[in-house]
């Protein structure tokens, strides 16, 4: 990927509301098709191309995927893609939440054993492609985050869950258990 199209693909996930004329709306059409030919999943493509709709910025990044060539780059592309869905699709706002610097490896840690827990379930229940299968997610969007010590989003991990049959994730506080002095971190709790 040229540093050109570097550059789009960040400054595309910016653009926010907009009107997307018919001729573009074909070409979307088009874009999903190459998606299926591609083996993507269903609930992802038709997610894609209805946030796509709505938001320019999922638009340009569908059109950056149909003219890439090289895999590694369409997976981060796809990766965006989930990203901006999920953004584009939540309804509820969140107030942010102020962390002290010196807590950051602590949270990591606990982040880090909260996704290595749902990828050690996801190995036991057939792998990331199953899990891709049954969530919707593709792929490369479960490898970012299963190897990424960022903070999962809700809907990745009610998919996650809801994939697995969970009836509830106890996340002790990703900060840890504020009752005792010993470092907790998040499990996972097992399906009924």
């Amino acid at each position: 990927m040229t540093a050109q199209h570097k550059a789009k693909r960040h400054q595309v996930i910016s653009h926010g509301k907009t009107f997307i004329n018919d001729s573009k709306k074909v070409n979307l059409y088009k874009i999903g098709a190459q998606m299926k030919e591609n083996k993507l999943p269903n609930i992802f493509i038709v997610g894609a191309i209805e946030t796509a709709l709505e938001f320019e910025g999922v638009a340009d990044l569908l059109t950056l995927w149909s003219e890439e060539d090289e895999k590694n780059e369409k997976d981060k592309i796809i990766s965006d893609i989930q990203d901006m869905i999920d953004a584009c699709n939540q309804q509820e706002t969140s107030e942010g939440i102020y962390v002290k610097f010196n807590d950051l490896d602590s949270i990591a840690n606990n982040i880090r054993a909260f996704k290595d827990s749902l990828y050690q379930k996801a190995m036991e229940q057939g792998g990331i492609s199953k899990l891709a299968e049954l969530t919707g997610i593709p792929q490369p969007s479960l490898s970012r985050f299963f190897n990424s010590n960022a903070m999962p989003r809700r809907a990745t991990v009610l998919k996650i869950a809801k994939a697995f049959k969970l009836h509830e994730i106890k996340i002790d506080d990703l900060w840890g258990n504020k009752n005792t002095n010993e470092q907790q971190g998040p499990r996972i709790a097992k399906h009924h």
